[in-house]
């Protein structure tokens, strides 16, 4: 199993549909709406995956997926995708369907698959080499971690776009669009500024 899969999967749930095994070489993708083109690409792609995740168990939800899978992801990602190993096992924990915080679902699915498209490039390896580290990449506001922009790190300001370029204090993205877009690398808020995966959200009253 890879990534790939992993997100697509999460990607068809988070839409309302779900992906089903008719037989071991046979999906099938069931929504209440028609899905985005996209998404039903990323499906294709990721089809040799889905069959052998689904064949190896009953179909089971999104959360079980992600806590029975973070080992074998985060070695995924560390050698296929270049990054250190603590941040392949802190990527590992990303759980598509628990967004922190004030964080928007979507928004929140959007900001694992620029996750996932960083790794996929590359990009890992030469941004550690750069002195790029967790915080600056992952970080967010521990108490307003989608409302506060001034306290996002690169991956939450990619947004759909793509990396075209880093360098060592600085990064140039790409929008969904084709525009250019320069992000400066800045301090980190130590104690204000925490990874996306260990905030604590407080019990509702």
């Amino acid at each position: 199993m890879t990534t790939l899969a992993v997100h697509a999967l999460a990607a068809v749930r988070a839409a309302g549909g779900d992906v089903k095994l008719v037989d071991p070489e046979r999906l099938k993708v069931v929504a209440p709406a028609p899905l985005p083109h996209d998404l039903v690409d990323r499906v294709r792609a990721a089809r040799p995956e889905l069959l052998k995740l689904l064949s190896s168990s009953t179909n089971p939800p999104a959360t079980d997926i992600w806590d029975e899978a973070e080992a074998e992801r985060a070695a995924i990602i560390e050698y296929d995708g270049g990054a250190p190993r603590a941040w392949a096992e802190a990527l590992a924990r990303l759980d598509p369907n628990k967004p922190p915080g004030d964080v928007p679902p979507q928004r929140w699915l959007r900001f694992i698959d620029d996750c996932g498209r960083f790794l996929d490039a590359g990009w890992a390896e030469p941004a550690a080499a750069f002195g790029w580290g967790p915080l600056d990449l992952f970080g967010c506001d521990r108490e307003h971690p989608f409302a506060r922009v001034d306290h996002l790190g690169l991956l939450w300001l990619v947004n759909g776009g793509r990396i075209i370029e880093l360098q060592r204090d600085k990064a140039i993205l790409e929008t969904e669009r084709g525009a250019p877009q320069s992000y400066r690398r800045r301090p980190v808020e130590v104690g204000r500024v925490v990874l996306a995966w260990e905030i604590i959200v407080p019990p509702s009253l």
